[in-house]
C-alpha cells in the first residue's frame, strides 16, 4: 500500500505525500492517507482550486488519482499515457509534477517522455500533448499563472511555456534559455521545483543539486539569484508559496524548509524545518486551506 501523508503543512512525496497546515508549523503529527499499489511512486501533488480535491500521479506509469483528504477516499481518474499495463521492470519516470487549473484540467510534467500533457479531470483523457526537441529529457515540474503554464527541465538549461488557452498538440521551442544568466546548469540534477507568485509576475525555481533559488520575471525574463544566506537547501524539490513564506522540500533529507522572502523576492531567511519520521522520500508540495 502506497501512502500520502498530510500534517499541518502540505507536501507530496515520491513513496509518500505529506500535506501540512499552517506557516507556523503546528506540532501535531501527520495524517496518513493510504494509496493503492498502482499509485507506485506518487510524485506530483496538486489541489483543485475549484473543488478542493487533491490529485497525485504515479511517476512510474502516469496514472492519476483523486484523494478526498477529509474522508481518505481514493479514486483512479485515468491513465492518460496508456502505460499502466506496460509498467517497466524498473521505475522510469514518465510523469512528475502536476497542477490543477480550476477549469477541469490537470497540467502534467512528462519527465522522461520529454513532453507535457493536459488531462481532463472528469474523464481522465489526455486533451493535449506538448512535445520538445530531441535530446536528454527530464520535464520535472510545472507552475501555473493566469495565462500560462511553465515547466522546468532538469537536463536542459531552458524553461518551457505553454499558453493556458493553447490546449492542442503542439511542438514547443524554449521560452527562456539560461545561457548567460545567473542560473548556471552543472552536474545533474539541475532545475526541479517551480512556483509562481499570485499575480503571475514572478516564478521561483530551485536548482536541485545545490539548493540555489532564483527569481524569474515573466515579463522581462530577467533571472536573479535569491540570497538565502547559509541555509542548507541542497536536494531541493517541490516548492509552495504562501504570502512571503516559501516552503521547500528537501528530497534526500526527508524534510521541508520554510523560508521568509523579502518583499522583492531577492533574499530569504530560514524560518523553520520540519522532518517527520513518516517522510521517506518527499518530492512535491501543495496547499489546501490550512493543510
Amino acid at each position: 500500500m502506497r501512502k500520502l501523508w498530510t500534517t499541518t503543512l502540505v507536501a507530496s512525496l515520491a513513496l509518500g505525500t505529506m500535506l501540512a497546515s499552517t506557516p507556523t508549523f503546528a506540532q501535531s503529527g501527520p495524517t496518513v492517507l493510504p494509496l493503492p499499489d498502482d499509485a507506485a511512486y506518487p510524485e506530483g501533488v496538486t489541489v483543485d482550486p475549484a473543488t478542493g480535491a487533491v490529485y497525485t500521479n504515479s511517476a512510474d506509469t502516469g496514472v492519476i488519482f483523486r484523494i478526498d483528504p477529509d474522508t481518505g477516499v481514493v479514486t483512479r481518474i485515468g491513465d492518460p499515457l496508456d502505460l499502466a499495463d506496460s509498467r517497466p521492470a524498473r521505475p522510469v519516470s514518465v510523469a512528475l509534477g502536476l497542477k490543477a487549473d480550476g477549469q477541469g484540467r490537470l497540467w502534467v510534467a512528462g519527465a522522461r517522455t520529454g513532453s507535457m500533457h493536459v488531462v481532463d479531470i472528469a474523464t481522465g483523457a489526455r486533451l493535449a500533448r506538448f512535445t520538445t526537441p530531441e535530446g536528454p529529457w527530464l520535464i520535472n515540474d510545472v507552475a501555473l499563472t493566469q495565462d500560462a503554464a511553465y515547466f522546468t527541465d532538469t537536463l536542459r538549461p531552458v524553461l518551457w511555456r505553454v499558453a493556458r488557452d493553447s490546449v492542442a498538440d503542439t511542438a514547443l521551442e524554449p521560452w527562456l534559455s539560461f545561457e548567460g544568466t545567473a542560473l548556471e546548469y552543472g552536474e545533474a540534477p539541475n532545475l526541479n521545483g517551480i512556483v509562481a507568485t499570485p499575480d503571475g509576475r514572478y516564478l521561483i525555481v530551485v536548482l536541485m543539486r545545490t539548493g540555489r533559488l532564483f527569481r524569474i520575471d515573466t515579463l522581462t525574463r530577467e533571472v536573479v539569484a535569491i540570497d538565502t544566506g547559509d541555509s542548507v537547501l541542497d536536494g531541493g524539490d517541490g516548492l509552495a508559496l504562501i504570502d512571503q513564506r516559501l516552503f521547500l522540500v528537501r528530497q534526500s533529507a526527508g524534510e521541508v524548509v520554510a523560508l521568509d522572502l523579502s518583499a522583492d523576492l531577492a533574499s530569504a531567511v530560514e524560518a523553520k524545518r520540519i522532518k517527520p519520521a513518516e517522510l521517506a522520500w518527499p518530492a512535491t508540495i501543495a496547499v489546501r486551506g490550512d493543510r
